[in-house]
């Protein structure tokens, strides 16, 4: 039997043997190849994660478009309505009893602009975390799914959330009884002294804190929510159900949150 085959790997005095240079050279070509694979894919994976911000970016941008336009279309909606649903509300219930006031003088309706909860800590606590200016964003969602919000349409609910909660500033013309007579104050037209509020505003009813409306499609259901402030620890709040009959706007039903 023949011996075995000796196979060896010749070096001749410059280094490697000239028939494994190919092989090298081929295996080291190989590497960069796979490096610039690898240095390829990172750089799609970047655009890819660009172009993903990109879109995401555009389209929260999108959306708050939209809701800023339907917000503004829904206020525009009911706007047109605060004024004679305010104005039934505060001759209804407020009014309603004027023989009782100095006939000489004009009764002042005193409403706040840009409303707050004009007693509440911060953080609400108590009786003073059940009006409406006072409840976080999930509160007041979570709220108007009560059952006692259930006589009201879902499209009046949905109108009363969308139009009060990203904006409370209210200004509206309002038609009350002979005698009587409305203002919108800022807060800082209440006075910081005790005296101050009667002294500007006399004859009136204390100072009331009113959400903005909200109407179902056809505008013959109002919802609103109402603080009522006279004084001292005096005081209360609560919604407000109104529907439309014969034309006239007229008080149907409240749900008091607070008394004090």
């Amino acid at each position: 039997m023949d011996p075995p085959a000796i196979v060896g790997i010749h070096f001749s005095g410059n280094g490697v043997n000239q028939d494994l240079r190919p092989s090298l050279a081929n295996s080291a070509l190989n590497r960069g190849k796979i490096a610039g694979q690898a240095t390829a894919g990172s750089s799609m994976s970047q655009n890819r994660s660009k172009r993903i911000a990109s879109y995401a970016t555009a389209g929260i941008v999108f959306l708050l478009l939209f809701v800023g336009l339907f917000l503004g279309i829904e206020r525009r909606r009911t706007q047109a309505e605060t004024g004679a649903v305010l104005s039934a509300f505060f001759s209804q219930e407020v009014l309603n009893d004027m023989q009782n006031v100095d006939a000489g003088r004009p009764i002042t309706i005193v409403v706040m602009r840009d409303p707050d909860c004009r007693i509440c800590t911060h953080p609400a606590i108590g009786l003073e975390s059940q009006s409406w200016f006072a409840q976080s964003l999930k509160s007041r969602a979570r709220s108007v799914s009560d059952a006692w919000f259930a006589q009201s349409s879902r499209t009046t609910r949905a109108s009363f959330f969308l139009s009060s909660v990203l904006s409370t500033d209210i200004n509206t013309d309002l038609r009350l009884p002979i005698g009587a007579q409305a203002v919108f104050v800022n807060p800082t037209e209440l006075g910081t002294k005790q005296g101050d509020f009667d002294a500007r505003f006399p004859n009136n009813f204390g100072f009331f804190v009113v959400s903005h409306v909200g109407l179902n499609l056809t505008k013959t259901e109002a919802l609103l929510y109402v603080d009522h402030f006279c004084g001292g620890l005096c005081g209360g709040g609560g919604y407000v159900q109104m529907r439309k009959v014969n034309g006239m706007w007229r008080v149907v039903d409240h749900h008091e949150t607070w008394v004090s």
